[in-house]
């Protein structure tokens, strides 16, 4: 049975950071741990890591940055946004 790591100082700061702005699977790639430990962690500090909406002119920044030449993650990471997030926006016609 492997034993459990204990969350570090960074960790926890890294996640209350990130989020609503990153998702669970994003934020676990980054620590190293999974989306089901993010998530639980989250929850019990009273954090929701549901990605909010990106609002219009967030919408509008990405397709234009999207426009220069910019990558998904690049954009993502500037605009503090999932990559997820940043894809839906530029490459749908709802925002």
């Amino acid at each position: 049975m492997e034993k459990r790591r204990k969350w570090t100082k960074y960790e926890i700061q890294f996640v209350c950071e990130n989020a609503g702005k990153m998702t669970a699977k994003e934020m676990g790639e980054k620590l190293n741990r999974t989306r089901q430990a993010i998530q639980s962690q989250a929850n019990r500090w009273g954090l929701s890591v549901l990605v909010q909406p990106a609002d219009a002119h967030d919408a509008y920044l990405c397709r234009e940055l999207y426009k220069e030449g910019l990558t998904i993650p690049v954009i993502a990471e500037k605009m503090e946004l999932s990559r997820r997030a940043v894809s839906n926006i530029v490459f749908s016609d709802c925002y």
